[in-house]
């Protein structure tokens, strides 16, 4: 018996690996000891940027692999802008398409959604910043939202945690959605499914070593407390 993507995630942890140019961890081997970490500890898919990494952990592991492309636009990365880079991710073996859907770099047309959809026959993940967002996408075609870009435009809510609001409000809309960005914490993990989110989605507090050094780190008295 073969399940579909979503399916094999429902209700489980999915682990983001990933690392910007210039760290000492941004190797494709490297990602994939992480990934392959990652799954050994109970992850039950992958969320991986560009197609070399998914190409890597495709040939090691059958779990569900959300794709994408990360392109610096001068102020933030947008997640997967065209067609081409989907098909990209889909040659390399990415099971869901993750694509940047906000207003802030779709503007008032949602149809990329629907194009990446058809041509990849993949199913979209469609990363929003709000419920509006959200809303479009799912309507455009999105086969799931991601809470992953709240906090990152500048009309979205701007806060610490994670934006928990926006899953259940999402969810209460009958739409399928992962929670992800800014989860640091299994509480914050159980109140996302709490809230009705299908999965989630967490990268740097498990997956980034200099992320998780640095909460660490915050706590010494060096620096709260420098001479």
């Amino acid at each position: 018996m073969t399940y579909a993507p979503l399916e094999l995630i429902a209700g489980r942890l999915i682990a983001s690996v990933q690392a910007p140019a210039g760290s000492p961890v941004r190797d494709t081997e490297v990602i994939a000891a992480l990934a392959g970490a990652a799954l050994l500890g109970g992850a039950s898919g992958l969320r991986l940027n560009s197609p070399d990494d998914i190409r890597r952990m495709r040939s090691s592991t059958s779990a569900p692999i959300i794709g994408l492309h990360k392109v610096w636009n001068g102020v933030r990365n947008i997640i997967t802008p065209d067609v081409a880079l989907a098909a990209g991710l889909a040659e390399a073996g990415a099971d869901i398409i993750a694509v940047d859907a906000t207003i802030e770099q779709l503007g008032e047309s949602f149809a990329l959604l629907g194009e990446i959809g058809e041509a990849t026959a993949r199913p979209v993940m469609a990363d929003v910043s709000t419920f509006d967002e959200g809303m479009r996408a799912w309507e455009a075609g999105a086969a799931v939202i991601g809470t992953t870009l709240s906090g990152y435009t500048p009309y979205s809510v701007q806060q610490e945690g994670p934006d928990l609001r926006l899953v259940a409000e999402l969810a209460a809309a009958g739409v399928p959605t992962i929670a992800e960005g800014r989860y640091q914490s299994p509480e914050q993990v159980r109140a996302a499914f709490d809230a009705g989110a299908l999965a989630v989605v967490v990268g740097g507090a498990v997956t980034d070593p200099i992320a998780i050094t640095r909460r660490f780190v915050a706590a010494t008295p060096a620096v709260r407390s420098p001479a």
